[in-house]
């Protein structure tokens, strides 16, 4: 038994991830009659799934696709805050997944021993668009894991922005701050294969080294894996400030200030019933209105409602409108207001990507849903 085919390692979750097996006892049905090849997906020391499969007739292969089973045992969760540059890592079940494969023989009705086992393959939860080649994240180790151009639009008052940072290795790495002083901070990953989710903003970067960001200041810089984010330090908007985190292409978290005008909308939905415009009392007496009161036609006895809201960028550049296609796409996107994180789900179903020198400076406007419905009074 072989494996004619095995996935990559550091491929992705969401691709196809296929495994090809032959043994020369596919093709002997006197000796080995209705011969079918038997493959367990092993997780965490657990077998979670088994497939059996004929041999193809062309090749005499068996082919297994544990993709979407895989799937099921990774699920990105936004980690819980805490204060200081590092938030909280992202592995096991979160990001990564290691996976093992292993062959088993079935004919004449019996299933034999494991014949062939592969080694331990580590797979992500990242994804690919439209490509020639698959994305491995192999070539991404010890860099940030984001796509967003190193000039960041930053407030002061920001207590969360994260920057999500692919550590392969258990190895220390240095995060540099520059601002009105500057620091270094080693973090050691607890495990391999992580994301370093890192919060950049003022209020974490002073919680870990006390007047570092002030408002005095117009930028400060962020130094990790060879890049250097330049973090401009916006005045006051006059519109509230919604910071959007959202899970990036490559299963971190990223940030994204939508601080120009807003709008608050809310959909309603009735439940009504109609009566007669009059009532006869005991005496027979007709009358539309008690006192000064009409009597009700149409009456409402439940209303629920659901709560949208629209926000705005600045002015985007070509980079930014590229980078923003990511957040449109997220299956998993929090809108911070105040100290309060709300899950939220985009309206929009389409997303252009603008160019200056065709649209000139744009902003995008996105619509946001809570996704909650609310009732009001019963009657």
């Amino acid at each position: 038994m072989t494996f004619n085919s095995t996935p990559a390692d550091y491929s992705s979750v969401n691709d196809n991830l296929v495994w090809v097996v032959y043994d020369a006892h596919s093709t002997d049905p006197v000796t080995y009659p209705n011969y079918k090849y038997v493959a367990e997906c092993w997780i965490n020391g657990t077998n979670i799934a088994t497939s059996r499969r004929f041999q193809d007739p062309t090749n005499n292969r068996g082919t297994f696709n544990f993709s979407t089973i895989i799937r099921e045992y990774i699920t990105a969760t936004l980690p819980t805050l805490n204060s200081g540059v590092l938030a909280k890592q992202m592995a096991q079940g979160e990001f990564v997944i290691d996976v093992v494969i292993k062959i088993r023989e079935e004919y004449n009705g019996t299933i034999g021993a494991v014949v062939l086992t592969d080694s331990t393959r580590t797979f992500f939860n990242h994804y690919n668009g439209r490509t020639s080649e698959f994305t491995i994240l192999a070539s991404l180790g010890a860099k940030p894991l984001s796509t967003r151009q190193v000039n960041i639009e930053m407030f002061y008052e920001n207590d969360n922005f994260f920057l999500p940072y692919f550590a392969p290795s258990s190895a220390s790495f240095d995060v540099v701050v520059t601002g009105a002083s500057t620091h270094t901070k080693s973090i050691v990953p607890t495990a391999l294969n992580t994301i370093q989710l890192l919060n950049i903003s003022p209020t974490a970067i002073n919680t870990e080294w006390a007047s570092t960001i002030n408002s005095s200041l117009q930028s400060y810089t962020v130094a990790v894996g060879g890049t250097t984010y330049i973090c401009n330090l916006v005045c006051e908007p006059i519109s509230t400030n919604y910071p959007i985190h959202f899970l990036n292409k490559f299963g971190g978290f990223e940030t994204f200030n939508f601080y120009k005008t807003s709008k608050q909308n809310f959909s309603i939905e009735r439940k009504s019933w109609k009566q007669l415009p009059y009532k006869v009392d005991s005496s027979g007496v007709l009358s539309i209105k008690t006192g000064n009161i009409m009597n009700e036609q149409q009456s409402n006895f439940g209303v629920k409602f659901t709560e949208k809201l629209k926000v705005s960028t600045n002015l985007l550049n070509d980079a930014d409108w590229q980078f923003l296609q990511q957040l449109v796409c997220s299956p998993l996107i929090y809108l911070q207001d105040g100290a309060t994180l709300y899950p939220v789900t985009i309206e929009q179903s389409n997303y252009e990507v603008k160019k200056i020198q065709v649209d000139q400076w744009e902003n995008l406007e996105l619509e946001v849903s809570f996704g909650t419905s609310y009732k009001t009074q019963f009657r």
